[in-house]
C-alpha cells in the first residue's frame, strides 16, 4: 500500500493507455470550480473516458464537474 503514501503529484490515473497525474487534474479543477477535491471517477461520455470529480465548494454546496479524460477540457458543470 505505498501508493497511499505518495504525494497527490506522483500518483498517475490510467486513461486508455495515458496516464494523467492527478496534479494536473487537479489543477484544472482549482481553475474551474475552487474547492476541495472529495471524489475523482473515472468514467465514459460519449464513448470517451472522462473524469467525474465532485467538489465542496467555498459557500459550503457541492458541484459537479466533467473533464475530458483526454485533453482535461471541461464537458458538463453543475
Amino acid at each position: 500500500m505505498e501508493a497511499l503514501a505518495r504525494p497527490h503529484s506522483t500518483v498517475l490515473v490510467e486513461d486508455a493507455g495515458t496516464l494523467r497525474p492527478l496534479r494536473d487534474i487537479y489543477a484544472v479543477v482549482a481553475r474551474e470550480m475552487p474547492g476541495k477535491v472529495l471524489r475523482i471517477k473515472r468514467i465514459r461520455r460519449a464513448g470517451r473516458q472522462a473524469y467525474a470529480v465532485r467538489v465542496l465548494k467555498p459557500d459550503g454546496k457541492r458541484g459537479d464537474i466533467v473533464l475530458d479524460g483526454a485533453t482535461l477540457a471541461v464537458i458538463e458543470r453543475r
